[in-house]
């Protein structure tokens, strides 16, 4: 396929390199030479230096053949002009990155009136993304498949935990319909098997619904309940969204912001909302607003800096969930080593979410990419698929499918409802796979076949 996008930012970095990895032809657009050699130096890509709503430029980089065509520089109308006119040139699918609730609320009117195929908003992910960290405090993240029937949480396991010395056999003796499906070992990560035993201070990923999951959580040592009470810093888009989802829930919430024209604002909006004027990044607003009595603190200011001080602060206090906003994607790898909990990097949940899609459409004929989650710092990928007539799993017992290493059949969803499947479960038509994996870039159900396997079925088929 071809792919062009428009800048040459975090988003549009990833993006060129899973693309470019995935064998696909790639072009960015970007206005600034160095950044574009930066992101170049990375990405088996091409590059165009110039202004991506251009129409000579759109015309050199050849946008009307593209089958994918992607904006994803910091000005929402630059991304919806330079989609509306790649679909009018003739790209197949234009997807554009739009920030502000105003332009995002029009999101109907740029579909149908002028052709921009899909419209995704950072903050809005964010929001939806914290909203699911509070129905599992416990966990470090969680990930949800097929409308919140399965969840994908990743759970620290302290020295004093019953599960500390316990093989993988002897977890799924007493958890049946639980899979411990990655563990995170200080800076290896791993797709375990029954022999595997888990260790005190490993962060394990369990796969399973919300019901099964509540027994681990009791010998985790947490009763899994959601968050009453939580204190947010700083006024941000996110915040917005979050207090919407919010709404009803009867959480009690306050939120701590600087500027004082916006927590007006904010208090005008949100009446049912506690809306503080002061600096959150002191210690002394923390103690005197009673961050210890609240059961979470969310700190979303813009500088990453205070937000992680702020948590680490927060933790100290005993507050028992923490969840912290880092943009600078390269400072996460030593954030981990700080106690910091739940992490929410709104760049990358963004980035998951178009290569999920450009995955989905890329595969409409046969078996498609439904889902995708990037875990253990985007080492592993967990996916959902749909699977269609063709495909070269159906009617296979499990134990005789001759699958690759480093990956595991998680669950299987039929007609709504999850199977925890078995060696003798065998995938039918219509059923959706979910499967954990280390490695990258799997478009179809089938691609979890070795080679040999896959060649020897086609040919029987």
């Amino acid at each position: 396929m071809k792919i062009v996008i428009v800048g040459g930012g975090k988003v549009g970095e990833l993006l060129s390199i899973e693309f470019s990895q995935a064998g696909h032809d790639v072009l960015l657009i970007e206005c600034s030479a160095r950044v574009l050699e930066q992101v170049m130096e990375h990405a088996d890509i091409s590059g165009l230096v110039g202004n991506g709503s251009s129409y000579d430029t759109m015309m050199e980089a050849g946008v009307g053949q593209a089958d994918f065509f992607i904006s994803v520089t910091r000005v929402d109308e630059i991304n919806m002009i330079a989609a509306i006119m790649a679909k009018k040139l003739g790209a197949k699918h234009t997807i554009a990155r739009i920030r502000t609730p105003e332009n995002y609320r029009s999101y109907s009117f740029f579909e149908e009136s002028l052709g921009i195929t899909m419209m995704i908003n950072p903050e809005l992910e964010a929001a939806k993304k914290i909203a699911a960290e509070l129905e599992f405090p416990f966990a470090l993240n969680v990930d949800s498949f097929s409308n919140n029937l399965v969840n994908v949480v990743s759970v620290p396991v302290e020295v004093d935990s019953r599960l500390v010395g316990m093989s993988l056999v002897e977890f799924k003796k007493r958890y049946q319909t639980l899979l411990v499906c990655i563990i995170v070992r200080g800076r290896e990560t791993l797709i375990p098997r029954g022999p595997d035993v888990i260790q005190a201070g490993d962060i394990i990923t369990v796969t399973g619904t919300k019901p099964d999951l509540e027994k681990l959580y009791h010998d985790l040592g947490a009763k899994h309940e959601r968050v009453k009470s939580c204190i947010i810093i700083g006024a941000s888009r996110i915040t917005h969204y979050l207090l919407k989802m919010l709404q009803g829930t009867g959480t009690q919430i306050k939120v701590i912001e600087h500027d004082e024209e916006e927590a007006n604002r904010l208090s005008l909006e949100f009446p049912q909302v506690s809306v503080i004027h002061a600096d959150g990044s002191d210690k002394k607003v923390l103690d005197e607003e009673g961050i210890a009595h609240y059961g979470a603190l969310i700190s979303l200011t813009g500088i990453d800096e205070e937000n992680v001080i702020i948590s680490l602060y927060a933790s100290t206090q005993g507050v028992d969930k923490t969840i912290t906003k880092v943009n600078r994607t390269q400072i996460l790898a030593s954030l981990g080593e700080m106690g910091l909990q739940s992490i929410i990097t709104p760049k990358e949940l963004i980035a998951d979410r178009i290569i999920r899609y450009v995955r989905g459409i890329e595969n409409s004929e046969g078996s498609s990419v439904e889902a995708l989650h990037r875990l253990a710092d985007g080492k592993v990928e967990s996916l959902q698929f749909a699977v269609r007539e063709g495909s070269k799993i159906l009617g296979i017992p499990i134990r005789h499918m001759n699958i690759k290493p480093d990956i595991t059949i998680a669950y299987i969803i039929r007609k709504g409802k999850p199977i925890f499947p078995g060696g003798d479960d065998e995938v039918k038509v219509g059923d959706r796979v979910i499967i954990v994996t280390t490695h990258p870039g799997f478009d179809d159900i089938d691609d979890i076949l070795t080679k040999e396997s896959a060649e020897r079925l086609f040919f029987q088929a």
